[in-house]
């Protein structure tokens, strides 16, 4: 609620339990879309936090960025969230280096070393069924890396998981509990992320895809107990995706514990499924070998029902496009 004269929130001290706050009869909402939500941001702007922060400053203190980053203007998600405005490089993969990353995954001898065995190939050429790939590493992690990764979580803190809901004019996207996702995960920021073992696992998966960690969401780290689930579903957007970020077009998905009974990935559409092994790793594309800026339909996966035990993993997401500077700058929906 605004004062209409000075074009500011009014501001109140709390001094006692259930005191009576009265707002003036002419307060309203403000009429500018540019506005500090905190009384903290004119200080955070002095600190320097407009550029090492600026997606979530010109979103909550857009007033006290305007000046040194035309926050006024880049408060519209349309206007701030292009790749021309970002200076976004080109894409990850360009078409057929999907194949040719799967390829050389099953066949190079380097690889060997992680015990790659092929579930799913077009046209079952490296093995597996016919059709888009699966393919599962089954000695990817040490236990210690997996318990590092798991260690991180519990530093991060663990909630109930939540689906992507609408999000506003300035890039804010709801989160949504979900009736078809029942599990608890945390995301590896910051300590977490400085782990040596958790850095270890990803500095593995960037050599093995050779895409860069820039365009890698952090680690999702994910509980599943007894009875818990997540129902079908596909990691990346229907048909093209046109935010900065692009596509996921690799999941790399880390079972960090066994699961006595259940807790299989099932890909609904192949008949497929994969059993927990701690160590374990399961990848899997998201878009098509021949245009790797269309989404794949084939690749509807579920967590199955956990019967007995209980499911660790984790999994990063994968963009065809840099990932962090989209983020950073407030154009993926989260401002955490």
């Amino acid at each position: 609620c605004f004062d209409p004269a000075r074009g500011e929130p009014y501001r109140y001290d709390i001094e006692k339990p259930n005191q009576l706050l009265v707002v003036p009869e002419d307060g309203a909402p403000s009429k500018s879309k540019c506005i500090d939500r905190f009384s903290i941001c004119p200080e955070e702007a002095a600190r320097g936090s407009c550029n090492t922060a600026p997606g979530w400053m010109i979103v909550h203190c857009c007033r006290s960025c305007d000046e040194e980053l035309g926050a006024s203007k880049l408060i519209d998600a349309k206007v701030r969230c292009t790749r021309e405005n970002l200076k976004m490089g080109g894409p990850a993969w360009e078409p057929g280096d999907l194949d040719k990353i799967f390829a050389s995954w099953a066949t190079d001898a380097k690889y060997a070393k992680f015990d790659p065995m092929v579930h799913s190939s077009p046209g079952g050429k490296y093995g597996g069924a016919d059709g888009p790939w699966i393919i599962t590493f089954d000695s990817f992690m040490t236990s210690d890396e997996a318990d590092a990764i798991w260690k991180g979580g519990e530093i991060s803190g663990f909630d109930r998981s939540t689906d992507q809901g609408r999000v506003n004019e300035a890039g804010e996207m709801e989160k949504v509990v979900s009736k078809t996702r029942t599990s608890s995960n945390a995301w590896c920021n910051n300590k977490c992320e400085a782990l040596p073992g958790v850095r270890r696992v990803t500095d593995k998966i960037e050599e093995a895809t050779g895409i860069p960690r820039v365009n890698y969401e952090s680690f999702q780290i994910l509980e599943y107990e007894k009875g818990q689930f997540y129902r079908r579903h596909h990691d990346s957007s229907s048909g093209k995706d046109q935010t900065p970020a692009g596509h996921r077009i690799l999941t790399f998905f880390l079972y960090l514990s066994d699961v006595e009974e259940g807790g299989e990935t099932r890909f609904s559409k192949l008949d497929i499924e994969v059993k927990p092994k701690k160590g374990r790793a399961l990848v899997w594309p998201s878009v098509m070998n021949d245009n790797p800026d269309m989404w794949d339909d084939r690749m509807f996966h579920e967590a199955k029902d956990v019967i007995k035990g209980t499911k660790k993993a984790a999994n990063h997401w994968i963009h065809l496009y840099d990932y962090e500077t989209p983020n950073l700058w407030g154009c993926t929906g989260s401002f955490s």
